[in-house]
């Protein structure tokens, strides 16, 4: 790889990859405030600057080459940091950088001979001699996509122990081979007219924004190591395992909700199933076999005979089972982490979901013509008093409104998969918004995207005015519905009750219910702030602002601006919801620290640090004047 300035889905697959999880990982460290950034104004080959991380608690804060985590070059303006610290030296402080912000180059400072002289490089150096960094003579400027590289430096100047170091280490290994095959082996373009819902889940290039771990694959043993292409974990299998009924915990109609798909496997094979009195059949993927036959001996497996073709959504974990079911699906237990979270189901989490679903979303204050709850509706889990252990044998039974799209003349639509690039195809590179709803202005793009806030804040913000709970609407958790014919937004569906907040006591004043969960589970809020912490995250910094930046409506702060109206609109000045986000003061609100996290072993329970508050965010030229610095 050379220091020139290359258009991302130019550069080779492996190379694409390691940029893909390396700029997240710096745009974690750097938004978590757990490193120093800095930006510097460079015009060259169409950059904004470029951006200079250092290592935190330097001797005497001195900027030094050698405590340089990274020099980032830069085709936009960050978000820069406000009051006090927001300048170093007159030059301002990033407070928040996105991947889309950054050129696909990334240099770290060496004491090997440049490996060519550059114009670029040359610049970059000069630039930090004006600002009296220390020791630039004899380090040059190196290129690296490498995220191990990065990491590695970074956690030896924390004093990681090894083998944290090493395991997180690993996820970034995983991340960058199966980012890499992905890139080689991208998705078909879903088409609006002829692609059902499934097509549209299994389109997925990239996947998460800003997750350095966005494409882990970790499988836990006793589960085989697959690598990319050895297991095809869009189309898996689902095998059946016979459980005495004294070991599990059954909530509803469980055994009911599943006999369809026992009625159909049984109808494939042309037999019937042989199972022992006193025992309930439990629908698993066909990788959890390996924790099944591990941690529960009193388990018996069904022959391969009965296995059933499935079609696995985004999560890989909630599943489609062809010919069995058109309204409802399974989300199954597997021992494999993706991302931060092993996608088992909890015995919180079993019990939560089928009771949320019956007590608390038919009273909620919604309007059900826009917004639809894909509610749990029974559920299966092991009774083992070591919930680390149960997770490993649990099923859900789950509305699919996905499965009548046709029949309602909606196309159901992932609103991840909205903004992904990297199809088949001569423009595969556009992304998908794009594409489809021929948004080929700023106009367009800005009219579309009025009536995808209008939409979703009427959907998702009256439950949360009124009663106290926000949904988890990350964009994987969200599918948009949209009129077959003419292409308009016509709602929502939302899924998945892992990471609502919900506070008790207003649900309770509210609609007389008190919630049912299982003490000291995640979801349960102690205030209302926390309920628009969880709100803020999913929503502003992760699902609007990558669809408003890849509808070109960020660094002109156009996207922002709709959305303050519609906040305006829909959130009364006396509620406390609009103090929390719309006050000038609130420069900053609390954002979820996936690094941090990850560092502390943290899943289920979030860290939060002080994010910018893009709900104020006006664009690039103000980001630049509100500075004072001399730019």
């Amino acid at each position: 790889m050379t220091s020139e300035l290359r258009a991302y889905s130019s550069l080779e697959p492996v190379d694409r990859a390691s940029f893909a999880t390396s700029i997240r990982l710096l745009s974690c460290l750097v938004t978590e405030s757990l490193v120093d950034a800095w930006f510097y104004p460079l015009r060259l080959h169409g950059l904004a600057g470029f951006a200079a991380i250092q290592l935190k608690d330097q001797p005497g804060g001195v900027l030094d080459s050698r405590n340089t985590l990274a020099i980032l070059p830069l085709l936009h303006v960050p978000i820069f940091r406000k009051g006090n610290d927001a300048l170093v030296a007159s030059t301002p402080t990033i407070a928040l950088l996105d991947p889309l912000d950054a050129a696909p180059l990334i240099y770290t400072f060496g004491k090997e001979a440049p490996r060519e002289e550059a114009a670029l490089t040359h610049s970059i150096v000069l630039q930090l001699s004006k600002k009296r960094w220390h020791n630039l003579d004899g380090h040059s400027l190196q290129p690296t996509l490498d995220p191990v590289v990065i990491w590695r430096k970074y956690a030896a100047s924390t004093g990681m122990e090894p083998a944290l170091q090493q395991d997180i280490e690993s996820e970034y290994t995983s991340s960058v081979k199966w980012q890499t095959h992905s890139f080689e082996h991208p998705p078909d373009a879903p088409s609006f007219e002829s692609s059902p819902s499934i097509v549209w889940e299994q389109s997925i290039v990239e996947g998460h924004p800003t997750h350095p771990m966005h494409k882990t694959r970790r499988f836990l043993p006793p589960i085989p190591g697959f690598l990319p292409g050895e297991y095809d974990l869009q189309n898996p299998r689902l095998r059946f395992v016979a459980m005495p009924r004294n070991s599990m915990k059954i909530t509803y109609n469980f055994e009911e909700l599943t006999q369809p798909v026992l009625n159909f496997a049984i109808e494939r094979a042309g037999r019937p199933m042989d199972v022992p009195a006193n025992h309930i059949i439990v629908p698993v993927h066909e990788l959890q076999l390996y924790h099944i036959q591990e941690k529960f001996p009193e388990a018996r497996v069904l022959s391969q005979e009965f296995e059933l073709p499935l079609l696995a959504q985004q999560s890989l974990r909630s599943v489609v089972v062809p010919g069995a079911y058109q309204k409802l699906h399974l989300k199954l237990g597997v021992g494999m982490k993706l991302t931060s979270a092993v996608r088992t189901i909890s015995p919180e989490s079993a019990y939560l979901g089928p009771r949320f679903s019956a007590q608390v979303v038919p009273v909620l204050t919604m309007d059900r013509n826009i917004v639809t709850v894909a509610r749990e509706l029974a559920s299966v889990v092991h009774s083992n008093p070591n919930g680390e252990i149960a997770k490993h044998c649990a099923a859900l039974v789950r509305e699919y409104h996905e499965g009548l799209e046709e029949e309602r003349n909606e196309r159901h639509i992932v609103c991840t998969s909205l903004v992904e690039r990297g199809h088949k195809g001569s423009d595969g590179d556009q992304p998908l918004v794009i594409r489809v709803f021929e948004l080929d202005t700023e106009g367009k793009r800005a009219a579309w995207l009025e009536r995808f806030v209008d939409v979703f804040f009427r959907a998702f913000l009256p439950s949360v005015l009124h009663n106290g709970v926000a949904f988890e609407c990350h964009p994987q958790n969200c599918v948009a519905r949209f009129d077959l014919a003419t292409k308009e937004l016509k709602g929502f569906i939302i899924r998945d009750f892992g990471g609502i907040r919900v506070h008790p006591l207003t649900l309770k004043e509210t609609t007389g219910v008190d919630i049912d969960f299982v003490e000291g589970h995640s979801i349960v809020a102690p205030d209302l702030d926390d309920v628009y912490t969880r709100l803020y995250h999913t929503v502003f910094h992760n699902h609007f602002q990558q669809l408003i930046r890849v509808l070109d409506l960020h660094y002109n702060g156009r996207g922002w601006a709709i959305v303050r109206e519609h906040l305006r609109l829909n959130v009364p000045q006396d509620h406390p919801l609009y103090a929390a986000w719309l006050a000038p003061e609130r420069t900053t609100l609390p954002g979820k620290c996936f690094m941090r996290m990850r560092m502390s072993g943290m899943y289920r329970f979030h860290l939060h640090g002080p994010f910018p508050n893009l709900i104020h965010y006006q664009g690039e030229r103000a980001e630049l004047a509100g500075t004072g610095a001399k730019l």
